[in-house]
């Protein structure tokens, strides 16, 4: 009895970090023995992000009678230190130390938020790789689904430098290009809830330990930490990343092994006003040099997904009712890569076209990509009946003023009898063509000439 008593001491003596010097103003330890309380006296608990997790006694692998308390969350929750109440504890350099596991693996999974869900930004595990989306990804990192990792984080204040270690070794340093590494005015540090703006890039999961620092630990003292954790626990860490095991390796991981040629780009479709996702909204894809429609889809919860060739660049639009249109331009640098891209739609103020459709020189014939636009743009206009539709149709520079004029009109007929023959009312369609006195670019190249072959669709408000 009495040796199973000093085995269960020495346990909580290692998992807790009592064989370092240890002082309640430098550091703050969760080992949720006392629910989301700290070890360390008058410290601050925990609170819970999103759905409130469960504690579970979990048998610690390679011993008889031997437990430790876990903190098993949902996914899209965690836990939040609020360093306001522990006045200012984080506020300059500071270290971040978690030992956890994750359910799942594919894609981004959220470690930290630093900007209390409002930012994208934030340090996440990527594919197995240590990521800080957007400035910086390290080496792949032993880091597996359903396998416990020993995860610390550390910034320093006067030099930004931020690193990141897996299993006590150094996997990632950069400099923070800004604060994007540290709290801002809400001063809550979130644990594995991802933000507002992309929302889905989490995983459920279960932390067995949890340890902030005022200052920046050494990489020796990381290394120690890690081994006085793995050997209280001999939990089933990850090996070196050049074993491989297939049969743990999650099934949603499946799907990008449907065409190995592309790259995937995901992304999410947002009002820029309050964060909440924009359904529906109808997104196309284009290349940048040459304009062509590359692909379409609609929106699922604010998200979108494309496959798409590598080493293009595209411009990828979002238009939704009640919002301004708005494109981003998205490069893809190889295959098997995963980008991500976040639109951020304004309220419409009817200042910018919704849409521009292009013609081949000298025709005013409605090509398929245009065909494409033109039928996103009728239920826009089905739906919002407190719109009238100005057309505005241009020219290039090619040719007589005078038929370019002609021209320009026939557009703008062109397309007008398009709407008319979908049901949108003759009373709430206006239009009038500008020839070449226009233009959108100038007329250098041919690439540029096309740009300026257009009709615009404007909205504006019905004064009643």
């Amino acid at each position: 009895m009495i040796d199973k008593i000093n085995a269960k001491c020495m346990l909580v003596i290692l998992l807790t970090g009592l064989c370092f010097p240890s002082f309640s103003q430098s550091q703050w330890t969760y080992d949720f023995n006392n629910g989301l309380t700290p070890i360390e006296n008058a410290g601050p608990s925990l609170k819970v992000l999103g759905q409130p997790g469960k504690y579970v006694k979990e048998k610690i692998p390679g011993s008889d009678d031997l437990s430790r308390t876990i903190y098993q969350f949902e996914k899209n929750s965690g836990l939040q230190f609020n360093n306001a109440e522990a006045k200012g504890f984080l506020s300059k350099s500071f270290t971040v130390e978690v030992y956890f596991k994750m359910d799942e693996l594919d894609s981004w999974k959220r470690v930290l938020d630093f900007k209390n869900r409002k930012s994208d930004y934030g340090s996440y595990i990527y594919d197995g790789k240590l990521n800080f989306y957007d400035f910086a990804i390290g080496e792949k990192a032993p880091v597996r689904a359903n396998q416990y990792v020993h995860y610390v984080y550390s910034r320093d204040f006067e030099t930004k430098i931020i690193k990141m270690y897996i299993n006590g070794q150094s996997k990632l340093e950069f400099k923070d290009p800004g604060t994007e590494g540290m709290l801002d005015n809400d001063q809550v540090l979130n644990f594995f809830q991802d933000d507002l703006i992309a929302n889905h890039e989490s995983s459920a999961g279960s932390i067995v330990l949890i340890r902030v620092y005022d200052r920046v630990m050494t990489p020796v003292f990381v290394r120690r930490s890690y081994q006085t954790i793995s050997r209280a626990s001999k939990a089933a860490v990850a090996e070196k990343e050049e074993e491989k095991q297939p049969e743990e390796k999650p099934a949603v991981k499946e799907p990008a092994k449907r065409n190995t040629n592309l790259a995937v780009v995901t992304g999410r479709v947002y009002d820029g006003k309050n964060l909440k996702p924009v359904n529906d909204a109808d997104v196309t894809v284009r290349k940048s040099n040459s304009d062509s429609l590359v692909a379409s889809t609609k929106t699922v919860n604010g998200i979108y997904n494309f496959e798409l060739r590598p080493y293009e660049t595209y411009r990828i639009s979002a238009q939704a009712e009640g919002f301004q249109s708005k494109s981003v331009s998205v490069k893809v640098s190889n295959r098997f890569e995963e980008v991500k891209s976040l639109i951020s739609l304004s309220e419409s103020t009817y200042d910018t076209p919704l849409s521009t459709l292009y013609f081949t020189q000298s025709t005013d014939v409605l090509e398929d990509d245009a065909l494409r636009g033109l039928d996103s743009l009728v239920s826009y206009f089905q739906k919002r009946d407190n719109l009238r539709i100005v057309l505005k149709g241009h020219t290039d520079n090619t040719g007589d003023f005078a038929k370019n004029l002609e021209l320009s009109n026939m557009r703008v007929a062109t397309v007008k009898s398009y709407l008319l023959g979908k049901g949108i009312d003759e009373n709430r369609i206006s239009g009038s063509g500008y020839g070449s006195a226009q233009p959108s670019r100038m007329n250098q190249t041919e690439a540029l000439k096309r740009s300026n072959r257009r009709v615009e669709i404007w909205a504006e408000p019905i004064k009643r």
